[in-house]
């Protein structure tokens, strides 16, 4: 793994969570339904990227986060083999190939798909090429790897005392526990599509309360919250038509001031639920116009004011300005 110099060849092979269960006609249905909706009320749009410096795009970005404590971001350039930091306001920070071993053993360069920020301010990477989740320091050196036995990492979240989650899919859909210094706690969630349950998880977040927000691409009830031990809590969301439910979430995060912001990479829109996951509004569409859409694939807050969304289709990444409420508190109570 090093710096990054010469763009490489973009990649033909990147993976999605099973989207074979949604019909492509449902898909231009539901994103007209939505065509309409405003930014206004819910999200300003700020900055926009479209790559790594005057002649570096995107190839297919499938992940983004936020470092908390100094605003970095962070995408997984997944068709470049790349993950790139970026400042809060946009500016390149630093852009490393991230090389991997694959189950035949042989080094290869990956395909970042998903990335976290630890409380340390390392780098967690879930690869599609790699059966486990890289730990990168600031250089882009893997100093530790989170071994996913089942499975394929597919989800990563880590909880306000360090400890990390990561979901996976293609398999045995499960949450993976590492302590923050990466040793395995253990692993809990039972295979199925009926509530309290797990299939192809495609994102996770944790709430203020410390409960995290699970979603999965074939799960009835589409947005499940869990206790850190894996007990269910509640859910909402079906994959149906109208506002509220979803036809792939792709993203998933939750503020300070209790709301829960999910990304539909079908529908192209961001919905925001309140805590209890009653339907608030509906935000983008599809577009290349500040604050629509082209395809989200991942969606990231700053755990302040903002929120960061990668797009698949136009190869980019905007960074969103949170419009504020009245109960916003960093306990998420009014």
């Amino acid at each position: 793994m090093g710096w990054k110099s010469e763009t490489p060849r973009i990649a033909l092979r990147y993976w999605l969570a099973t989207v074979a269960g949604f019909a492509a006609a449902l898909a231009l249905a539901l994103s007209a339904a939505f065509a309409h909706a405003s930014t206004a009320s819910l999200l300003d749009p700020g900055v926009i990227v479209w790559g790594y410096g005057a002649d570096g795009r995107f190839h297919d970005p499938l992940g983004i986060a936020i470092d908390p404590a100094d605003g970095t971001i962070y995408v997984a350039n997944t068709g470049d083999h790349t993950v790139e930091a970026f400042s809060r306001t946009g500016r390149p920070l630093a852009r490393f190939v991230h090389r991997v071993t694959g189950p035949s053993g042989a080094v290869v360069d990956g395909d970042p798909a998903g990335v976290a920020v630890d409380r340390a301010g390392r780098v967690l990477v879930a690869d599609n090429a790699a059966p486990y989740v890289d730990v990168l320091d600031l250089r882009g050196r893997s100093i530790a790897r989170l071994d996913i036995p089942e499975g394929h990492a597919s989800a990563l979240a880590v909880a306000h005392d360090g400890t990390i989650f990561v979901g996976t899919s293609a398999g045995a859909s499960r949450v993976h526990v590492f302590r923050p210094d990466y040793t395995p706690v253990g692993v809990w969630g039972e295979a199925g599509a009926d509530s309290g349950r797990l299939k192809d998880v495609t994102a996770i977040a944790v709430l203020p309360d410390g409960n995290l927000l699970v979603a999965c691409a074939r799960t009835r009830t589409v947005i499940q919250v869990f206790t850190p031990g894996g007990a269910y809590v509640r859910g909402f969301g079906l994959h149906e038509n109208g506002p509220g439910n979803f036809s792939l979430p792709s993203g998933v995060a939750a503020t300070p001031d209790g709301r829960i912001w999910v990304c539909d990479q079908i529908r192209q829109t961001i919905q925001v639920f309140d805590r209890e996951g009653t339907y608030i509004g509906a935000t983008g569409g599809s577009g290349l116009a500040p604050g629509q859409f082209q395809y989200p694939s991942a969606l990231a807050s700053d755990g302040r004011n903002s929120i960061a969304v990668a797009e698949r289709e136009s190869a980019r990444f905007q960074i969103l300005k949170i419009a504020q409420t009245e109960e916003v508190t960093a306990g998420g109570e009014k």
